[in-house]
């Protein structure tokens, strides 16, 4: 069961997701949350498989917002409508920035209501 809700953007290519290891661009979060996001690629992640991972996002001000988190593959799959890979990733351990850059994103879209 899902512990908190999904934050969904409009805009595939909002935040981007990295290796942080090899500093490559692997793909977009589709949707987050405090426990973990949806990522998008053009490759197949393998499920159970841990990955080391940097979010990057400008915020309104055009400040670059990054953050190194370690998320575990619950499930992956094709999207033929879309052409990306989806992946399910759950957030491994705890980080503490991770969920106030999520926070922060709900703080926003609450006072733009």
């Amino acid at each position: 069961m899902r512990q908190s809700s999904r934050i969904t953007f409009r805009s595939t290519f909002r935040i981007k997701i990295s290796d942080r290891e090899r500093d490559t661009l692997i793909g977009y979060a589709g949707d987050v949350s405090e426990c973990g996001m949806k990522l998008l690629s053009d490759a197949l992640v393998e499920p159970g498989s841990t990955l080391k991972l940097r979010v990057r996002m400008r915020d309104r001000e055009g400040n670059l917002r990054q953050v190194d988190v370690d998320m575990v593959c619950q499930w992956s799959q094709e999207n033929t409508r879309t052409g990306f890979f989806e992946a399910g990733m759950a957030l491994q351990g705890e980080s503490a920035e991770y969920v106030r850059l999520i926070e922060g994103m709900r703080k926003l879209r609450k006072e733009k209501a």
